[in-house]
């Protein structure tokens, strides 16, 4: 008898790891020792900014605009991060591709910055790129460093200004429906754009963006424009600026270390 109990046993045991194979008993055991697949990062349209040389202390830190056009799964994605410091610039939109893998970006940047002389025609910017989604905080931010060239790099354009392009930096892209402070406001009244005070803005970055070429591989970026912070203001329009035509305006602003402090996108039309 006894032993006929230890058989039924046996039996009963093999019956329910079998079930288990078969998506039963067994599935939730699984479950429970596996991972939980890592999520994709928010796809979209992102705008936000990069601080060259971020980590060192032998350059000036710059800070200019970019966006970001992502895939709401894995796939490639494209952006532009703009060098221009001067009206007198072109927009140099330096191009940016790489692959969306779950929440992580990496990817490269380059393009070519201005003509500076006749022997140093459109000096060229290689760069890598990467950075991760934060879903606590709903926005990417990561890094890139220079391939082409070590060292920081001073150039001074004829008739225009000088800048420098550092070997590397940091950058963070938020939603376009972001708003920070929450009392943040911006208006437009005419050629110009106005926006609210806050405490502790220094520089101001605006970036007037073609929304129907976000999202292409094609360069989004119409003018860049650096101004004051406490100016409160700025004219919008150039000679790259199209009357009639749709425009999304990007408004960062930044304290004296270049920690964002401020930003507010604006659909415009000039």
């Amino acid at each position: 008898m006894l032993h006929n109990k230890k058989m039924l046993l046996i039996g009963l045991t093999a019956t329910i790891l079998l079930s288990g194979c078969g998506g039963g008993t067994g599935d939730a055991i699984v479950d429970a020792i596996t991972p939980p697949a890592l999520t994709d990062g928010a796809g979209g349209r992102f705008y936000g900014y990069y601080v060259q040389s971020a980590d060192t202390a032998d350059t000036p830190s710059t800070v200019g605009g970019m966006y970001l056009s992502l895939p709401n799964s894995e796939g490639g994605f494209n952006g532009r991060m703009s060098y221009q410091f001067y009206d007198c610039q072109r927009t140099n939109a330096l191009q940016i591709t790489g692959q969306k893998t779950t929440a992580y970006l990496t990817g490269k940047t380059v393009g070519s910055l201005d003509t500076l002389n006749w022997d140093q025609l459109n000096p060229t910017f290689a760069a890598t790129f990467s950075g991760s989604y934060s879903r606590a905080t709903d926005n990417y931010s990561g890094k890139y460093n220079r391939i082409d060239k070590s060292g920081d790099d001073r150039k001074t354009v004829n008739n225009c200004g000088s800048y420098t392009v550092a070997d590397k930096g940091t950058w963070q892209v938020y939603k376009d429906s972001v708003t920070f402070p929450n009392n943040f406001a911006l208006t437009q009244t005419g050629d110009l754009i106005n926006w609210t005070f806050v405490n502790n803005a220094t520089r101001a970055v605006v970036l007037i963006v073609d929304p129907s070429q976000v999202d292409s591989s094609n360069n989004a970026v119409v003018r860049q424009i650096i101004a004051p912070a406490t100016t409160l203001i700025t004219n919008a329009v150039n000679n790259n600026v199209a009357r009639g035509q749709q425009y999304l305006a990007v408004v960062e602003l930044f304290d004296i270390n270049n920690t964002p402090v401020a930003f507010k996108t604006l659909a415009v039309k000039f």
